[in-house]
């Protein structure tokens, strides 16, 4: 340790006893306080009393003793799904000052002004006012879909690359909306399939695939391809089969997987095979129209794959 840090370390030791030494306890009126590093107080090591000095960090949000839970005094978290981002100035509808009490007349007219300036200031240009309504969609479809907050926030990621390229000039927001949500499931593997976005959105699947494939041309976004047991565990859930036509599914699924037959092809189609081959070997009535419909896929596909499937089982055995 060089010379300087052992004179600093020294100086900042003595700071801290004269800091200590300056604050008088109230019961026993002695200066033997030590420092509770914890809570930030001041406690007599004579009698124990707790001083109501305290040391406040200006590097840190400073919290009363429990308040650590109550983050309403630091505000909202930044988010990408607002259009302001959770950092623009609001200006409340009371017409109070800070303590309570009412405004003048006076006050209270320019007060409004003021309160009509800062909304029109937000969506000043056309970037603003096409965000605005966009991302209102965007959550509005994000809880229809019980989508986590993640792809959320890569959804508005998304759509905003999307809106400063211009790609929203002159295309439906709604569809463009509707493939960059498409586009975040798929970056983060949420097995969501079209057909499940265009029925929430309302517009036809097709759209949304041109506009999703748009997004990837302009963006150049690299998504990963979504595995077969992603969809499995889906169908699955949404037919309501038990736990144990799921398990048999999945090994199934696992012992098919080395086969490499799957590469090229559907894998929702790959999937609903897989189930209902399980369905059957658990003796589970299961029709092939109702997998289809949920995997939408076609009765075709369906029973191309059934066949290459066990063949491959049969194989194995």
């Amino acid at each position: 340790m060089s010379l300087e840090n052992s004179k600093q370390i020294r100086n900042n030791d003595s700071n801290e006893s004269s800091t200590t030494n300056r604050i008088q306890c109230n019961q026993c009126e002695s200066y033997s306080l030590v420092l509770d590093v914890l809570s930030s107080e001041y406690v007599c090591s004579t009698c124990g009393c707790v001083s109501s000095e305290k040391i406040y960090n200006n590097d840190l949000p400073y919290f009363e003793k429990g308040e650590y839970k109550d983050k309403s005094r630091i505000g909202m978290p930044e988010s990408l799904t607002i259009s302001h981002k959770g950092l623009s100035t609001l200006i409340g509808l009371n017409d109070t000052d800070g303590r309570g009490k009412m405004l003048d007349p006076v006050q209270k007219e320019t007060i409004q002004r003021l309160r009509t300036w800062n909304n029109r200031s937000q969506l000043n240009d056309s970037l603003s006012r096409n965000l605005d309504k966009a991302l209102k969609y965007l959550n509005n479809f994000g809880d229809k879909l019980y989508l986590n907050p993640a792809v959320m926030e890569n959804a508005a990621y998304i759509y905003r690359k999307s809106a400063i390229r211009k790609l929203a000039k002159g295309r439906s927001t709604v569809s463009l909306v509707a493939a960059s949500i498409y586009a975040a499931c798929r970056e983060i593997s949420v097995p969501k399939t079209i057909s499940d976005i265009a029925n929430v959105c309302n517009i036809p699947s097709k759209e949304i695939m041109s506009h999703y494939k748009l997004i990837l041309k302009e963006l150049s976004l690299k998504i990963p391809v979504i595995q077969g047991i992603d969809y499995v565990t889906l169908i699955s859930n949404r037919l309501k089969l038990t736990e144990k036509t799921k398990r048999e599914a999945l090994r199934i699924y696992s012992l098919v997987q080395h086969s490499r037959i799957s590469i090229g092809k559907n894998p929702r189609a790959f999937a609903g095979a897989i189930i209902y081959i399980a369905s059957q070997d658990c003796n589970e009535f299961l029709r092939q129209v109702e997998v289809c419909q949920i995997a939408d896929i076609s009765t075709v596909s369906l029973r191309k794959r059934c066949k290459e499937i066990k063949n491959i089982l049969d194989s194995q055995q």
